[in-house]
């Protein structure tokens, strides 16, 4: 099984849901098209590809599918993220990265994204006079005239076009997701064969987002319209940061909407859960746990006395009974809780879980 949700509250009425209303998208069915990964057979992409230092620049959907992916990944090459204009940030790249020996992947789905753009053309010229400098950059935009395709085609850089049906925050099983993967030293097939398994099997998984549906306009037709991603796993702080965009931008028009809020476990433990426990009753909580076997253990002499329930505990054990424990003392509250059961973190897990809560949303911001 990928992914396991339970519905922990006992107030959810389930909805007439139609999910095959969603399925023939573009987004989701992209899973489905044999040709989607046409670009690992061009040999210009493929030369770029086995260079020796990356730096993708891209923000909100352009950017954290590819983070997500990265952060999973065992053996990626040196890859660096940037999605912001802050002089710093970008200073402080250009000081510690080879520019001779770095490639760049540029991507925006209307070209026009101002921190992309202003990011390549600072790129650009710093690097314009390097011996073949245009073999250094690729340019993933719609293929229309924009600023961005515009700099392609004045200096010969390699254009692949974003798929103009699918949005950007929806784009993760696109070209956007997949080359990222790639570079990341992962099979992009694997990351959408998970996204295939959810969407093709009705019997189980689409159940269980009709239920994850139904447990989300619950909580928000009872007002409940704060959404807390409480997250127990390092590897998948950037899935919230990319679950927080998905339902910020789909759900947050004519004067409604959801707000997500990311919580790390069980750090924010510590700083949040104050404001969860006994602040205001506004929100609902989905907890996610990815659930880790580790040989990791501390030696009984070490173990302080008043720490004597650890005894015998591997660090999973410890980490697992902090996860069940703030559920807990959610329930004694009476708040609105879901959990969601993840094994093992692979490619495959996390395909399913961008198909899960692609599929969510969309239904969510439907019936809103």
């Amino acid at each position: 099984m990928l992914v396991k949700q339970t519905v922990l509250s006992t107030r959810i009425t389930k909805k007439n849901i139609l999910l095959n209303e969603f399925k023939a998208l573009d987004c989701f069915s992209i899973v489905k098209n044999d040709d989607a990964l046409y670009f690992t057979r061009i040999p210009r992409l493929q030369k770029w590809i086995s260079g020796e230092n990356f730096v993708i620049l891209g923000t909100g959907g352009s950017s954290l599918g590819g983070q997500c992916i990265h952060a999973i990944s065992k053996n990626p090459k040196n890859i660096k993220f940037v999605n912001n204009l802050d002089p710093s940030t970008l200073n402080n790249l250009f000081s510690k990265i080879d520019l001779q020996k770095t490639n760049f992947l540029c991507i925006s789905k209307s070209g026009e994204t101002l921190e992309t753009v202003c990011q390549t053309m600072l790129i650009v010229d710093l690097i314009k006079n390097f011996e073949n400098f245009c073999e250094k950059f690729i340019i993933i935009t719609e293929n229309k005239k924009s600023s961005l395709r515009e700099l392609a085609n004045e200096f010969n850089f390699l254009c692949l076009d974003h798929p103009e049906t699918i949005g950007g925050r929806f784009s993760v099983f696109s070209i956007v997701g997949m080359l990222p993967a790639m570079l990341c030293g992962i099979d992009p097939k694997e990351i959408i064969a998970g996204g295939s398994e959810i969407l093709n099997n009705s019997q189980h998984y689409l159940r269980q987002i009709e239920d994850g549906v139904s447990f989300v306009l619950d909580s928000f037709s009872n007002g409940l319209k704060q959404h807390v991603s409480f997250i127990y796993s390092d590897k998948l702080a950037f899935f919230g940061a990319w679950l927080a965009q998905l339902y910020a931008e789909s759900s947050g028009k004519s004067g409604n909407g959801i707000t997500p809020i990311t919580a790390v476990g069980s750090v924010d433990q510590h700083s949040q859960l104050q404001l969860y426990l006994d602040g205001a009753a506004d929100k609902c909580f989905t907890f996610f746990l990815e659930k880790q076997i580790s040989a990791l253990q501390i030696s009984d002499q070490f173990i302080p006395k008043n720490l004597a329930y650890i005894k015998n505990k591997r660090i999973h054990d410890i980490f697992g009974a902090q996860y069940k424990a703030t559920i807990s003392s959610m329930l004694e509250k009476n708040y609105n809780v879901r959990e969601i059961e993840i094994p093992e973190i692979t490619p495959k897990v996390l395909g399913a879980m961008f198909m899960h809560f692609m599929l969510e949303v969309a239904c969510v911001c439907k019936m809103i």
